[in-house]
C-alpha cells in the first residue's frame, strides 16, 4: 500500500509533462471533439464531476455511479458492485496532492489510492451516518476539506472531522494562498487563519454558491442567477450579455491557458481578461447543454459533463473549418482562390460562389446564375472574377456598368458544355484554360484550343501549370504532356515516369524541377533529370494529390484522403539512396485511421484553384466548407502516456492487478487473461501497445490499441513476469514499463518429487533385475571383485611411489622442482585470499635462492661422491632452518630453494644472514677425517613485492624466483658469501622491473628506481 501510495506522489509530480489547453482564439467548434456515452460504457449520462489521478486514469462521476476511463473502457463501480462506495449519485471528484482520488456522493466519501476504493466515514458516525457530499478540495498544507450539507468537514486521522462555526450547508470549495473560501447559500465564507468572515452576495440575491474558481486575478462565483466576480466592493454580477445572463450557472473551470469556462442548462461562455470571448447558446454549431463539470488533463484535452450528453471530449485541433456555422449556403465546396487584397478568400460551392471574409461566408454569386449551380474552378483578379463550372466558363466584372452580373460572352463559347479543371493568366497576361476537352488559350481576341492533334494524346486536361522558364505544362488523365514548338509532348516516359497516368496535380519547386501527384495515390519528383517515385512503399501517406505546395520546409500534400508534409530535404536523400524511407505524415484525414492525424475531410476535386497557401496557412475545399490549417500550430502530443496492467481473469473470475502481485496460482489455473491499458486520451486508437511474458516468450507482441488485453492458456509451472509498454498517437513513449510478477505451482506429476519417486522406481527395479541375474554369479563376483581389489591396491601403491619420486630429488631427499611448480600457485592463490578477507597485516612470503660457492672446485677436486655428500649434508642445513609449512627444494645443481610462509618483512635481513651463517659455520664431513668449510650467496624475494597490487596484478611464482636470481647474482658479482634482496621504491616500475634488471640493477639503483638490502652494505630496513 505504501509503494502504491508513493508511485502516486510520483506521478503528480510527474504533471509539469502537461500540454498546453486549447488554443484561446479558436472558435469552439474549431477543436476537435468526441462525445462518450451510455453506449460508450459510462454508467449514466448525467456526468457530475470529472478528474484525472496521480495513475492518470480520468475519473467520471454521474448519477449512476463512478466510472474509470482509460480512453478507450469505462471500469464502472457502484454501491451493487463494490460495498466500499456509500452512494451511487458522485456530485464531487477531486485528485489530491498525493495522487488519491476522492470521492463525494450523497450518502458519504470514498477514496481510492490505486489499489482499490475505501469508504470513508465520519468521525461521529451516530451523528453523521451518512453525508450528502457537493464538493471536495486540498489546500497547499495537505488539508483535505469536505462541503456537505450537513456543515463544512476536515479529514482527520482518515475520519471526517466538523469544523467549528461552519455553516448549515456548505456547496462548493475553493483553496487559494493559505485561505479556504466556502460557497454557501447567499454568499461566500473564507476561513483565514482560524477564523470566518462572511461575503455575502449583492442584497437580494439569495441563492447557493455552486460553484468557485480563481481566475484573471478574481475570485468567481457560480449562482443560481448567474456569475459573479468579488470586487474590493464586494460581489459584482457579470452583465455581458451571454445565455448565462441571470440563470443558474452549474459549471465553472479555468484552464491552463486561462480561459474561464462557465456552463448549465442555457449554454457555454469562455471568458479571457475578465470579458465575454465566445458565447455558445443551444442551436449554435458544436452547442453542449446542461453542462454540470469540467476538467483538464495532462494532455490538454478539455472535458465537459453535461447533464443530457455524457462526456465530451475537446481537445485543440491544428485546422479552422469554415463551413455552415460560418454562413456557407451548402457545405460541399470545390474551389477556393486567394483574393488580390491578400486578405479575403473566394469559395467556389456546390450551389454558387461566396467571399470568406472575417470568417464569415457572404453569397456572391448564387448557383441559379451559372451555367451550373458548381463553382468548380476559379481565378480572382483584381477587378474580375472567373468561374469555371462543369458546363462552361463565366465572370463577373467587380467594376463598371455590369458589375455583379455573370457573363459569358460569344468569346468563351468554345469551352461551352464542358468542365473546367484550371483558370491560369500566366505572366504574359494569356488566359489558359483546362478543360475536359482540351488546353484553350486567349490568342488575338479569342480562345484556340489544343488537343490530339496538337500532341495532347489524351485532351481531359486536369491540371495547367506555365513554369519559371515560360514552358507550358498540361497535367491530364493520360499522362503529363509540355508545349514545345507548338506541341505537346509526353513527359517522362524514359526517364521513370510511367506513362498513362491520371495527373491530378503539378507542383514547380525552386530550382525548376516537377512534382506531379495522380489519381493512383502516387506522387513523382525530379532529380538529376529522372522521376522517382514517393509513395506509401518508401513512407509517404498514401494519396491522391488535389493540391501541392512547397513551404516552411516541407511539401504539402492535399488530397481525397487528408492533409500530409514530408520534409523537403527528404526527397533528394531518396533519390540519392541516403535514405529508404522519407518522413511522410498525415495531418488530417477522413477516416480516422490510427496515427493518421485528426480526422476530419478534405479535399474536393483535382485541378487548379483546389488550395492555396497565404501567410503559412493551407486553405482546402472540403465536403465540409473551407479547411484552413496553419503549418506553426501543427504541434504533437508530447506527454509520456502512463501504462498500467489493470486485472486478471482466473477462470470465470475477474481480479484486481494490484491484488495479484507476487501471487501463486494453483496447478489447475493455468489459462490467464490480462487486461492493460496505455493512458493517452489525445487519440486512442493511434496509440501503441506491446507485452512479453518473461519466463515464456520474452519477445514483445503488439496488440490492437482498441483492445487491451491478451491470454495465455495452458501456462507450464514456473515464475513469470507480464510487462507491459506503450507509446501516445505521437509515438513518445512511456517513462516505465508496467509489470505483474506472479507464479504457477505445478502438478504433483511436474513436480520434483514426483521425478525423483519415478527414478527411485526405476532404480528399484533396475536393483532387483540386478540381484536377481547376479545372484547366481554371487561368488564368482567376489572372487572377481578381490582380485580386482588387489591389484588395484597395488596399482595405487605404485602410482603413489611413482608421483612421490616424480617430486623427490633422489639424492637430498628434498622436493623437487616439478613439486614446487604444482604446489606454489596454490599456496600464493591462499595467500591472497587470506589478505582479501582478513585484510593485509604487513607480511610477507619469501623466497630464498642459495647456491652453494665455489662447488665445482669440490666435484673436481675430491670427485662427485664428495660433491654428492656435500649436497645432502648441505640438504639438511637448510632443512633445520625451516619451520612446519616452509618449503626446502633442490633448485637444481647446487641451487637450493627455501620458501618462507608470511612473516614481517623487517625479518627479512635476520632471514637471509641465518642462511649465510648456517652454511658457513657447518664443517661437511667428505670421508675419513677430513672436513670442508663452505659458504654460500643468498638471493631474496618478498612476495607481494608491491603494497596495494590488486590480486590481478601480483607477480607470478616464477617471476619471484626470477627476482631471487637476481639478488643471488648481485651477490655472486660482490664476493659471495652474502645475501641481498632486491626492494621496489616509489619510482619502481612494476611492468617493467625483470626487464629493467636485465641490464643489471646498477641503473636501476642509481636513478633510486630501487633499493637493495643485503650483507654486501649494511642494510637499510624500515
Amino acid at each position: 500500500m505504501r509503494i502504491l501510495a508513493a508511485l502516486l506522489v510520483l506521478s503528480c509530480a510527474l504533471w509539469p509533462w502537461a500540454a498546453h489547453a486549447l488554443e484561446p482564439d479558436k472558435a469552439f467548434h474549431h477543436y476537435v471533439r468526441t462525445d462518450r456515452s451510455i453506449q460508450h460504457g459510462l454508467p449514466q449520462i448525467s456526468v457530475q464531476a470529472i478528474t484525472q489521478g496521480g495513475d492518470g486514469y480520468l475519473w467520471v462521476g454521474t448519477q449512476a455511479g463512478l466510472a474509470r476511463f482509460d480512453g478507450v473502457r469505462f471500469t464502472s463501480f457502484t454501491p451493487d458492485n463494490n460495498d466500499q462506495l456509500p452512494g451511487a449519485w458522485i456530485r464531487a471528484l477531486h485528485t489530491a496532492r498525493d495522487g488519491r482520488v476522492w470521492v463525494g456522493s450523497y450518502k458519504g466519501a470514498a477514496v481510492h489510492d490505486g489499489t482499490g476504493l475505501k469508504a470513508v466515514l465520519a468521525a461521529d458516525p451516530a451523528a453523521w451516518p451518512s453525508l450528502d457530499i457537493y464538493d471536495i478540495t486540498d489546500d497547499a498544507a495537505g488539508n483535505l476539506w469536505v462541503a456537505t450539507t450537513s456543515g463544512l468537514f476536515q479529514l482527520r486521522n482518515e475520519r471526517l472531522h466538523l469544523v467549528e462555526e461552519s455553516s448549515a450547508a456548505t456547496f462548493s470549495l475553493l483553496a487559494h494562498d493559505s485561505d479556504l473560501w466556502v460557497g454557501v447559500q447567499g454568499g461566500v465564507r473564507r476561513l483565514s487563519g482560524g477564523r470566518w468572515t462572511d461575503r455575502p452576495l449583492p442584497a437580494g440575491v439569495d441563492s447557493a454558491v455552486r460553484r468557485l474558481v480563481y481566475a484573471q486575478g478574481r475570485l468567481w462565483a457560480a449562482t443560481g442567477v448567474g456569475l459573479f466576480t468579488l470586487e474590493d466592493s464586494g460581489w459584482v454580477a457579470f452583465d455581458s450579455p451571454s445565455p448565462l445572463r441571470d440563470t443558474p450557472v452549474e459549471m465553472l473551470f479555468t484552464d491552463r491557458d486561462g480561459n474561464l469556462w462557465a456552463g448549465g442548462d442555457s449554454g457555454l461562455i469562455r471568458i479571457r481578461e475578465r470579458q465575454l470571448v465566445e458565447s455558445i447558446a443551444p442551436g449554435d454549431p458544436g452547442a453542449l447543454a446542461g453542462l454540470r463539470s469540467a476538467y483538464e488533463d495532462r494532455e490538454g484535452n478539455l472535458w465537459l459533463g453535461s447533464q443530457w450528453d455524457g462526456l465530451v471530449r475537446f481537445s485543440d485541433s491544428w485546422t479552422r473549418r469554415y463551413s455552415s456555422a460560418e454562413g456557407l449556403n451548402d457545405p460541399i465546396v470545390w474551389s477556393v482562390a486567394p483574393d488580390p487584397d491578400g486578405q479575403r478568400a473566394w469559395v467556389g460551392g456546390n450551389d454558387g460562389v461566396s467571399i470568406l471574409e472575417d470568417g464569415r461566408f457572404n453569397l456572391s454569386v448564387p448557383g441559379s446564375a451559372l451555367p451550373h449551380p458548381q463553382g468548380y474552378n476559379l481565378l480572382a483578379e483584381e477587378d474580375r472574377l472567373w468561374i469555371g463550372t462543369r458546363h462552361g466558363l463565366v465572370f463577373v466584372d467587380h467594376r463598371g456598368p455590369r458589375a455583379g452580373q455573370v457573363q459569358q460572352p460569344p468569346l468563351l463559347a468554345p469551352m461551352a458544355d464542358t468542365q473546367i479543371n484550371g483558370i491560369v493568366r500566366d505572366d504574359d497576361g494569356r488566359l489558359w484554360v483546362a478543360t475536359t476537352r482540351g488546353l484553350f488559350t486567349e490568342i488575338d481576341g479569342r480562345f484556340v484550343a489544343y488537343g490530339e492533334p496538337e500532341g495532347l494524346a489524351d485532351p481531359r486536361v486536369r491540371f495547367f501549370l506555365r513554369g519559371a522558364d515560360g514552358t507550358v505544362h498540361a497535367g491530364t488523365q493520360g499522362g503529363l504532356f509540355s508545349l514545345r514548338g507548338g506541341r505537346f509532348v509526353e513527359r517522362g516516359r524514359d526517364t521513370g515516369l510511367p506513362p498513362g497516368q491520371d495527373i491530378t496535380a503539378i507542383l514547380e519547386r525552386d530550382d525548376g524541377s516537377l512534382v506531379v501527384g495522380t489519381l493512383a495515390d502516387r506522387i513523382y519528383f525530379q532529380h538529376d533529370g529522372r522521376w522517382v517515385r514517393l509513395d506509401e512503399s518508401v513512407g509517404m501517406p498514401a494519396n491522391s494529390p488535389f493540391f501541392m505546395s512547397e513551404d516552411s520546409g516541407y511539401l504539402w500534400v492535399a488530397g481525397i484522403r487528408g492533409i500530409s508534409r514530408v520534409p523537403a530535404q527528404d526527397l533528394a536523400a531518396l533519390a540519392t539512396g541516403r535514405i529508404d524511407k522519407v518522413r511522410g505524415e498525415m495531418l488530417l484525414n477522413e477516416r480516422g485511421d490510427p496515427m493518421s492525424g485528426q480526422q476530419g475531410y478534405c479535399c474536393n476535386g483535382a485541378g487548379n484553384s483546389k488550395g492555396f497557401v497565404r501567410d503559412g496557412t493551407l486553405w482546402l475545399p472540403t465536403r465540409d466548407g473551407v479547411v484552413a490549417m496553419e503549418e506553426a500550430s501543427i504541434e504533437t502530443n508530447t506527454v509520456p502516456p502512463q501504462m498500467a496492467i489493470e486485472r486478471v481473469q482466473v477462470g470465470e473470475q475477474w481480479h484486481p492487478a494490484s491484488t495479484l502481485e507476487g501471487h501463486e496460482f494453483e496447478a489447475n489455473e493455468r489459462d490467464l487473461a490480462f487486461e492493460f491499458t496505455v493512458l493517452s486520451f489525445r487519440d486512442p486508437k493511434s496509440t501503441q501497445l506491446e507485452y512479453r511474458l518473461v519466463g515464456y516468450d520474452d519477445a514483445w507482441r503488439a496488440v490492437d490499441p482498441l483492445n487491451r488485453s491478451t491470454r495465455f492458456t495452458n501456462l507450464p509451472p514456473g515464475d513469470y513476469v507480464l510487462e507491459v509498454r506503450g507509446r501516445n498517437d505521437a509515438g513518445i513513449a512511456a517513462a516505465d514499463v508496467a509489470s505483474l510478477s506472479f507464479g504457477i505451482l505445478p502438478r504433483f506429476h511436474e513436480t520434483l518429487v514426483f521425478a525423483l519417486l519415478l527414478v527411485l522406481l526405476a532404480l528399484l527395479l533396475a536393483y532387483g533385475a540386478y540381484r536377481y541375474l547376479q545372484r547366481r554369479y554371487r561368488l564368482q563376483r567376489e572372487a572377481l571383485e578381490q582380485l580386482v581389489q588387489q591389484r588395484t591396491r597395488a596399482l595405487a601403491a605404485a602410482n603413489a611411489r611413482l608421483q612421490e619420486a616424480s617430486q623427490t630429488d633422489p639424492l637430498t631427499g628434498l622436493r623437487n622442482r616439478r613439486y614446487m611448480a604444482s604446489q606454489l600457485p596454490v599456496d600464493l592463490a591462499f595467500y591472497d585470499r587470506e589478505t582479501a578477507q582478513n585484510g593485509d597485516r604487513g607480511e610477507v612470503m619469501v623466497f630464498a635462492l642459495v647456491d652453494i660457492d665455489h662447488f665445482k672446485p669440490v666435484n673436481d677436486e675430491h670427485g662427485h661422491h664428495v660433491g654428492d655428500r656435500v649436497l645432502q649434508q648441505f640438504a639438511q642445513v637448510l632443512t633445520g632452518l625451516v619451520r612446519t609449512g616452509d618449503y626446502v627444494v633442490r633448485w637444481g645443481g647446487e641451487e637450493f630453494l627455501l620458501v618462507f610462509r608470511p612473516m614481517p618483512p623487517e625479518h627479512l635481513a635476520t632471514l637471509g644472514e641465518r642462511i649465510r651463517a648456517a652454511a658457513a659455520n657447518h664443517v661437511f664431513e667428505i670421508g675419513g677425517d677430513r672436513t670442508l668449510r663452505l659458504t654460500c650467496s643468498v638471493g631474496l624475494a618478498e612476495y607481494p613485492l608491491f603494497r596495494g597490487q590488486g590480486q590481478g596484478q601480483r607477480p607470478s611464482w616464477e617471476m619471484m624466483v626470477d627476482l631471487a636470481d637476481k639478488a643471488l647474482y648481485y651477490v655472486k658479482t660482490r664476493g659471495r658469501d652474502g645475501w641481498a634482496a632486491f626492494r621496489p621504491t616509489a619510482k619502481t616500475n612494476a611492468d617493467t622491473l625483470l626487464r629493467d634488471l636485465q641490464g643489471g640493477p646498477e641503473p636501476l639503483l642509481a636513478e633510486g628506481r630501487l633499493q637493495v638490502l643485503g650483507s654486501m652494505d649494511p642494510p637499510d630496513i624500515g
